[in-house]
Parts: structure tokens; C-alpha cells; sequence
């Protein structure tokens, strides 16, 4: 017969099991999170009655003393620690404690160390020692059940900050929508499309109404596009055999080194060399007897390509219009410091290019000669145009529980320019990948049962923004809930940088709201600083301000400058003021009537 142990009857019969992975693993997340780099921390919520740094520290010491408690409360190697387990998991933890704001003073993570923390650790895990103790005292056989709830209670207070917004969600929405699948959210291989039904799957996720079947709203438009081939390059002009210079340059860059002009028409065939006529000086188009315009009109029109500057294209409109009519009617390269494209749905008599100045630049000074013609020109392109494509809004709504025939209105779009060629696409990451990632955030914020609005919250998608508007203007002429019921609609778009802070667009427009929105940024310091704009057709809250609704367009300033360009790309957005925007967006909401219930009550 084996010799009795000395340790209690009760813990001879709790068989031997890992217990400390359960507190070691929680100190390692523990760990993690806290040391963290700021930067890559997203912003947390503000409460009213009780600070939420104070809280989450309380709630996170809460689960790491109540693990503690309970793996030495229930080990049996060591029968003293199990003896005194309420005051080991106290000093432990309280040491643990200093030892974070420690490392966080000393490790250069952009962190501040604050005592004041460590009195947060130390009531909340006195807290959860108290607790356990009282029901173990009283329910000895439910240890494992009551440990159970401790840890998922700490663990729901430790983790309100990742429910309210999510930054690696986030970002993984805006790598989506901007990856080369979605064929740059355009109307070429149904970009817009794709990326309208991944956007359905999300609204079907969050379990959003729809405002219309599978959430759609229908409409057509005419659209410009650049399906095929494209090709641009400069040959010499000393140097011509059979209609095709014997010597060229490589052929030029689509998307970085030129772009077709939304207006440009197609060429037929192969591709076609023409002499290149550079315009040597803007005052030239308004004296319609000089040499230029007398050696111009003697050409055939599709017989040469002219190249201008940017700042010449104002005295094109001032022409009479034979002159105008000339010029219209010739290939054009138009010589711009940046290359920003853009959508059309007219077209034009000829071939329309724009090219980056500084790629013109290193051509022209190798090959500029004095004669009227320096050079030849090669292109080729396929343009085609979509007469009454069909695209399409997406909307959805969350009823809300006290007034839901009142709406305030979250909008942005999710077009993007699509493809120029077949080998180049426009992955649009903060136009306006970034805007649908936010919406779709406060729309997942909002359709938690603890969050469900007083007032209904609308969630738009529009497309053909980059169009001029169209999806907005269709939506406001054919509206799913009525515009006299919208209290407020905010427009997100841009919102992938916010070094410098945001502008909100009809700021001086409607003062009151925006003053409101200044003062819980000044609160809360959700964003370096905010700047007002008047009036402006840059985005879908123009269509609505103009039929009477009131509403704001955000966009952030600072970071990546790529706009309307292939280096729109994800991994070029910091999202510096991304968590901020959420915030100060959600704080607005709330105040206008998207606050629980029982919040607008008090």
C-alpha cells in the first residue's frame, strides 16, 4: 500500500494537468499587446463616465489574476502556492504590472509609461482574486465553470477597443479592393462588377437591410475606355523609310511615363507615324497670322501631332472657331507635371495623350532641332465606348429602435478608374478603397446589438463617382429613403493617410455641425487638426447638399500624394488618421442620433 500524502484530500484528487500555460499564455499576449509600437495601435474609444485606458488595463489584469488564481489554486506540485495563491497572484501581478511600464519607458515604441496604470492592474486583479476566493468559498465544485466566466468577462472589457474598429480588417479590405482582380473598379473586364459583389458579401456578413433587391440600384451611363492595345514612342525624324522612321525610342510607359486622355478617340490598324509639331510658344495660338498658323493649315489634319504645355489648353477654348476646329482635329500630346486620369464619356475627333514632363523632357532635349518639325510620333490605341452600360449603387440600412423613419446617411464610392491597356490598372487604395474600408467599419460598429442606433443609419456605395458623379446624382433623383428624412449624410473619401489631419468639405457651409465636430476633436484628439472647406463638386455629398440635405465630405491630409495614378496602392497608405476618423465620424453620428437608445435618453 502506497504511503498517504501529506497534501489535502481535496487536491489529491485534482489529476495533474498544465495549468500555468493558461496564466503564461495570457502574460504573452499581455505582453505583445502592450509593447506594441503606438503607431500601429489603433485609436481607442472615449468614454464618458470612466477613462477607457483605465478600464482596459483593469480588465486585462482581471483575466491574468483570475488565470493565475486558478492554475495555482488548482496544481498540486507545489501545495504551499496553492495555499496561498490569493497572495502570489497579487504581488505577481502587481510586479508583472511594473515591469511593463518599465519596458515601455525605457523601449523606444513611441508608449509612455504611467503609474497610474499600475493602480488600474493592481484593482483589477484584486478584483478578480476577491471574486474568485468568494465563489470558490461558497461553490467549491464549480471552480472550473466560475473561472470560465472571470476570464470571458476580462476578456470581453479587454477587447472593446478590436469590436468598436478593426485596423487589420481594414487594411485587408482596402488590399481587396485595390488588388489587381478587381481590374482597377472600372468598366473594362467588369471591374466594377467584382467588386460590387464582394461588397454585397460584406453587407450579407454584417446582416445589413437591403434598401433595394440583393441591394442594388440599377442605372446606366456612357463611359470612355482603353480595353486593347496602347503604344507611344518618339522616332527620328533625319531618319524615315516607308511611312516608319529607321531609327525610334523604346516606346514610353503607359501609366508612368504617359496616360490617354479621357476624351481620346481610337486609332484603326497598325500603328501610325506622324510628324510631332511642338508648339514653341502659347502666345502663337492667339495670333492667328504667324508663320505657325499659316504652315499648320496647309496640313492634312491626320497628317501630324501637335504638343502643347498644360497651361496652353485654356487658349484652345478662346480660339474662333475654325482655329479651334483645326487644332481639335489634329493628335495631341499635352505635356503635364503629373499624370492624373480621369473617366469621360465624350469623344474626340482625334487621339489624345498626356505625358509626364519629365519623361517629354529627356526625349526633347536629345532630339530638338530648329525646324517647326523636331520629331515623329508612333501610337497606337484602342479606345471603345460603352453606351448605357449598366453599373450600379449599392445601399443597405440598420432600422434604427427608436425613430427609424429618420436617417443619417454614411456614403462613399467604390468605382476607381480601371485599366489603360491590358497590362496597366489604376488600383485606386485611398481613391477610395480606403472610404468604403471606413464605412464598412462603422456599418459593423452599428450592427452590434449593443450599438443599434435611435435614429436608421443608410450605408451608400456609389458608383461611377469618378464619372462625374453619376451614381450620386441617380440615387438623389431616384432616392430609396426620402431626402427630407436625411438628418445628416457624411461623405467618406480619401481617408488613407491623416499625418496632417483632415478637411471636411461644406465645413463653412453648415458652421453649427462643423463646430460640433471641432469640439470632439478637440475632446478626444482623434486627429492632429481639422480644416474647413466651402462648397465643392469633388465628391457624392455634392448631389445631396444641392437638393437640401445637409452634409459633410472627410478626406485626410499628409502621407502618400498618389492620386488618379498607379501608385495609388495600398501598401503607400500609412492610415495614420484612420482610428481618428472612425471616431470623431462615430462621435458625430451619435450626437445627430445614431446613439443607443439609452444613451439619447439621458
Amino acid at each position: 500500500m502506497p504511503i498517504p500524502s501529506r497534501t489535502s484530500p481535496r487536491l489529491q484528487q485534482v489529476p495533474l494537468r498544465p495549468y500555468a500555460a493558461l496564466p503564461i499564455g495570457w502574460a504573452v499576449v499581455v505582453l505583445v499587446l502592450t509593447l506594441t509600437p503606438s503607431d500601429e495601435m489603433p485609436r481607442t474609444p472615449v468614454w464618458e463616465l470612466l477613462s477607457f485606458d483605465t478600464a482596459a488595463h483593469a480588465g486585462v489584469f482581471f483575466v491574468l489574476a483570475a488565470l493565475s488564481w486558478f492554475s495555482l489554486h488548482r496544481q498540486r506540485r507545489w501545495p504551499w502556492l496553492a495555499h496561498h495563491a490569493v497572495a502570489t497572484t497579487l504581488v505577481g501581478s502587481v510586479l508583472f504590472g511594473a515591469l511593463i511600464e518599465v519596458l515601455q519607458m525605457t523601449m523606444k515604441l513611441g508608449r509612455h509609461g504611467e503609474w497610474s496604470d499600475l493602480i488600474s492592474d493592481s484593482i483589477g486583479a484584486g478584483l478578480a482574486v476577491g471574486l474568485a476566493t468568494a465563489w470558490a468559498a461558497r461553490q467549491a465544485r464549480q471552480n472550473k465553470f466560475l473561472a470560465a466566466v472571470v476570464c470571458w468577462l476580462g476578456l470581453m472589457l479587454a477587447t472593446t477597443t478590436a469590436q468598436a474598429q478593426d485596423i487589420a480588417r481594414a487594411r485587408h479590405t482596402i488590399e481587396t479592393l485595390a488588388s489587381e482582380k478587381m481590374h482597377g473598379r472600372g468598366y473594362v473586364q467588369q471591374g466594377e462588377h467584382i467588386a460590387a459583389e464582394y461588397l454585397r458579401k460584406r453587407f450579407r456578413e454584417l446582416k445589413l437591410t437591403p434598401l433595394a433587391p440583393n441591394y442594388t440600384q440599377p442605372f446606366t451611363l456612357d463611359v470612355n475606355t482603353f480595353p486593347g492595345k496602347i503604344m507611344l514612342a518618339f522616332g527620328d525624324s533625319a531618319m524615315w523609310s516607308g511611312g516608319r522612321p529607321l531609327w525610334r525610342e523604346a516606346p514610353l510607359r503607359p501609366g508612368l511615363d504617359y496616360i490617354a486622355a479621357p476624351a481620346s478617340a481610337g486609332t484603326v490598324g497598325a500603328t501610325r507615324w506622324v510628324p510631332l509639331v511642338e508648339l514653341p510658344d502659347s502666345a502663337i495660338l492667339v495670333n492667328a497670322g504667324s508663320t505657325w498658323w499659316q504652315w499648320a493649315n496647309r496640313q492634312p489634319r491626320h497628317k501630324w501631332a501637335l504638343v502643347l504645355p498644360q497651361r496652353a489648353l485654356p487658349l484652345l477654348g478662346a480660339l474662333p472657331p475654325p482655329l479651334r476646329q483645326r487644332l481639335d482635329s489634329v493628335a495631341r500630346l499635352t505635356i503635364v507635371p503629373k499624370l492624373t486620369a480621369s473617366i469621360g464619356s465624350e469623344v474626340a475627333p482625334n487621339v489624345r495623350f498626356e505625358v509626364l514632363a519629365q519623361s517629354w523632357g529627356a526625349f526633347a532635349g536629345r532630339a530638338r532641332v530648329a525646324a517647326p518639325i523636331a520629331h515623329y510620333l508612333g501610337f497606337a490605341l484602342d479606345a471603345q465606348v460603352q453606351r448605357n452600360y449598366q453599373t450600379q449603387n449599392l445601399a443597405a440600412v440598420i432600422r434604427g429602435s427608436a425613430q427609424p423613419d429618420s436617417f443619417l446617411v454614411v456614403s462613399a464610392h467604390y468605382d476607381h478608374l480601371g485599366t489603360m491597356g491590358r497590362d496597366v490598372y489604376f488600383p485606386g487604395g485611398n481613391d477610395n478603397a480606403s472610404g468604403v474600408s471606413m464605412l464598412l467599419e462603422l456599418a459593423a460598429h452599428y450592427a452590434q446589438p449593443a450599438n443599434r442606433p435611435a435614429y436608421s443609419v443608410v450605408f451608400l456605395l456609389f458608383g461611377a463617382e469618378e464619372a462625374g458623379l453619376v451614381g450620386s446624382q441617380y440615387f438623389v433623383a431616384h432616392p430609396l429613403v426620402p431626402l427630407q428624412n436625411i438628418k445628416f449624410l457624411v461623405n467618406l473619401d480619401l481617408l488613407g493617410t491623416g499625418e496632417q489631419g483632415a478637411t471636411v468639405v461644406n465645413g463653412k457651409v453648415f458652421e453649427a455641425p462643423y463646430k460640433r465636430l471641432v469640439a470632439l476633436n478637440d475632446a478626444h484628439h482623434y486627429l492632429p487638426a481639422l480644416g474647413a472647406r466651402g462648397k465643392a463638386a469633388n465628391s457624392d455629398h455634392y448631389p445631396f447638399s444641392e437638393a437640401g440635405v445637409p452634409a459633410f465630405f472627410l478626406y485626410t491630409r499628409g502621407g502618400s500624394t498618389a492620386y488618379h495614378d498607379v501608385n495609388d496602392k495600398p501598401a503607400a497608405l500609412s492610415l495614420a488618421g484612420f482610428a481618428g476618423a472612425f471616431g470623431l465620424v462615430r462621435d458625430f453620428l451619435n450626437e445627430k442620433g445614431a446613439a443607443p437608445t439609452q444613451k439619447n435618453s439621458r
